[in-house]
């Protein structure tokens, strides 16, 4: 009878032989190749810190001591096995294959038990259920939506969590493995998640507007349909590298890690030499002269304190609305730039019931958006605090409590009652 090990052995074999057939096979699709990357990204940044936390949580326990509380072949075989469903389904059938795997995996936990490869303990199913919702399915659906290019805003909601966990988990991580730093869980104080929140903002408000008003991402597969120069990119034209680079200070602080610090260079020169390269190219080649004058206008590696160059927007505001004249003449005393303010009436389409921010590219945007919107035609304070109000959670908190102090309702016809 063969040992563990050798089992183990001829298991990885027969991987690398499969791994080495799909890579090299004649026929590639594009579409697909992307899907699996991006189901690989979740799976091999999500499974070994699950499986991390649910040893914390006395779970189950591998024999094998290491860094990631697993043996490393083990985490490869689970990774490509989580991964062929897809390659052979392309993202079809998800609860069947993911009600599959959860059945084989608890067929395989006892079995690895009986090899004394692991220990499990009572609770050991809720560390199944874990892994199975936090890392097979999202990055199953992240491959299923890329492949059939839908959900554009979940896409980017998974790209943001992968560069995060990339920056705030992985790297740390690995520092402190070579011994350059102080891997810990991450309890901040409430001051250090203000600065890490203030410092990633301009990165995410650049996520939704790329997505919102390119319709594309930040990763080169989902390129923008169209060339965005709003919001925070009418202030700084690389905010996501800004973001992720500057964000290396206060990391290196928390893990006391001057390798983290060395971060910053890395990244800024990564982005000089590699990102910028390729997509100056492919931006030229797709935008031409408005990527030239872009160029010319917005810095790469600081803020503007005036959007000077920030394309035409129009907010509008019902007349005969107390709330909404007294903003009008508050927008109308700032020293704003291509903002047009106006009456709801000369607004062309059908009427409207509040506060309303028209893009240069025709969508329009109500009430606690719009006005956020707005901030960004006068300055960085201001445009700031627009990037916070309308940033994913909290635009929806805000509006809730607008709606509920009935702010824009008012008695008579022509209020800007919703």
């Amino acid at each position: 009878m063969r040992t563990p090990t050798e089992i183990r052995t001829v298991v990885l074999a027969l991987i690398f032989v499969l791994l080495a057939f799909f890579i090299l096979k004649k026929q590639q699709s594009k579409a697909l190749n992307w899907a699996l990357f991006y189901n690989f990204i979740w799976l091999l940044f999500t499974l070994p810190l699950i499986n991390y936390y649910c040893v914390g949580l006395n779970l189950w326990v591998f024999h094998e001591h290491n860094s990631i509380k697993m043996p490393y072949d083990i985490c490869f075989i689970w990774l490509f096995l989580w991964m062929l469903p897809f390659y052979i389904c392309k993202g079809k059938h998800v609860l069947i294959i993911g009600l599959g795997l959860f059945w084989i995996d608890l067929l395989l936990m006892p079995f690895l038990e009986t090899q004394e490869i692991l220990s499990l303990k009572p609770n050991w199913v809720l560390g199944e259920l874990m892994v199975l919702f936090g890392a097979f399915l999202p990055g199953y659906l992240w491959g299923k939506w890329s492949f059939e290019s839908t959900a554009l805003p979940y896409r980017a909601a998974l790209q943001v969590i992968v560069m995060a966990l990339l920056l705030l988990c992985v790297i740390p991580f690995t520092v402190a493995l070579y011994g350059w730093g102080e891997f810990h869980d991450a309890t901040w104080s409430v001051l250090e998640f203000q600065i890490i929140c203030i410092l990633a903002l301009p990165a995410l408000i650049a996520v939704v507007d790329l997505v919102d008003k390119g319709k594309g991402t930040a990763f080169p597969y989902d390129k923008t349909q169209f060339f965005v120069t709003t919001g925070v990119y009418a202030y700084i034209k690389n905010p996501i590298q800004w973001s992720f680079t500057v964000l290396f200070i206060p990391l290196s602080l928390f893990y006391n890690s001057y390798a983290l610090a060395m971060g910053v260079f890395i990244s800024i020169a990564y982005t000089i030499g590699v990102s910028n390269a390729q997509e100056y190219t492919d931006m030229k080649k797709r935008f031409g002269s408005s990527w030239l004058q872009y160029l010319k206008q917005v810095p790469s590696w600081y803020f503007l304190f005036k959007p000077k160059h920030i394309p035409q927007g129009t907010i509008y505001f019902k007349a005969q609305c107390t709330p909404c004249e007294a903003l009008k003449t508050w927008f109308e005393k700032q020293n704003t730039f291509n903002l047009k303010i106006a009456y709801a009436s000369t607004y062309k389409s059908d009427a409207l019931k509040q506060v309303t921010y028209v893009h240069v590219s025709g969508q329009d945007y109500k009430s606690i958006k719009a006005l956020a919107h707005a901030f960004e035609h006068i300055h960085l304070g201001y445009a700031s605090l627009g990037w916070f109000m309308r940033s994913p959670i909290v635009s929806h908190v805000l509006q809730i409590i607008i709606d509920g102090l009935g702010v824009w309702d008012e008695a008579p016809a022509t209020t800007c009652k919703k």
